[in-house]
């Protein structure tokens, strides 16, 4: 894992899949949307470092990791994972996205969890192809000392009998986490996993939002009415604003 300096006060981990089988975005368009992500995060963000956790269908090119090259630190491909291929073969698209990034990001973390806990004061979780915007307001998140900040409270938009009665849900394309919860957030990433295997095993679904609304601890938990971050939405290409 490379960093910029010891002095570095936060850590922007963006999911992406530049290659993926769903959606209205051409990869062409899906890897200059993330380029976006990074150039808006280096815009706002004068010290910190940028990784991207790619779960799409296959590894980047040669050209294509050029292009992203100078807008960040470090990149992970989980591409030839053989879960994620398996996760691959749904054809629900929320499953796929769902899943592989709760399953990725528990690896990432997992793996990880000492150095960051080391290195970052905080860490960010971004959703690649969206950008920070003026909504965005960085010494809140890193004032939060000892907070997980997200946006929310919101009402579920399935019936009880299909989330298993999970009825709220937080918003997950901006959060962050004061890096003192990384061994906390590593484990929950693995129970998420559980619970949404466990949900589709069983007839039923949940999502990412539902989980991270189920698994935070309110006690430890800043909510936001905007937390600063807008794009397109994958399926249909229509703007959402955070």
């Amino acid at each position: 894992m490379e960093k910029s300096n010891q002095q570095t006060k936060s850590l922007f981990i963006v999911s992406s899949a530049i290659h993926a089988n769903h959606g209205v975005f051409d990869k062409n368009e899906r890897l200059n949307q993330t380029i976006e992500t990074c150039k808006s995060i280096r815009q706002r963000v004068s010290d910190c470092d940028i990784f991207i956790l790619d779960g799409g269908t296959k590894d980047l090119s040669d050209e294509e990791k050029d292009k992203l090259q100078p807008y960040i630190n470090d990149f992970y491909s989980y591409a030839d994972s053989e879960n994620v291929k398996e996760i691959q073969k749904s054809k629900n698209w929320d499953i796929v996205k769902n899943l592989i990034e709760i399953m990725i990001f528990g690896n990432f973390f997992e793996e990880n969890k000492n150095e960051l806990r080391k290195n970052y004061k905080r860490i960010f979780k971004v959703s690649g192809r969206y950008v920070l915007n003026d909504n965005f307001d960085y010494d809140m998140h890193m004032n939060a000392r000892g907070k997980i900040v997200v946006r929310g409270l919101y009402t579920s938009q399935f019936p009880s009998s299909v989330t298993r009665n999970l009825n709220l849900q937080y918003m997950s394309r901006l959060w962050s986490f004061d890096s003192s919860f990384i061994f906390f957030i590593a484990e929950m990433y693995k129970e998420m996993y559980k619970h949404m295997i466990d949900a589709l095993n069983s007839g039923g679904y949940v999502d990412i939002e539902h989980l991270l609304c189920f698994y935070l601890d309110p006690q430890h938990t800043c909510i936001v009415n905007k937390i600063g971050i807008e794009g397109q939405i994958a399926p249909n290409g229509t703007g959402v604003s955070d």
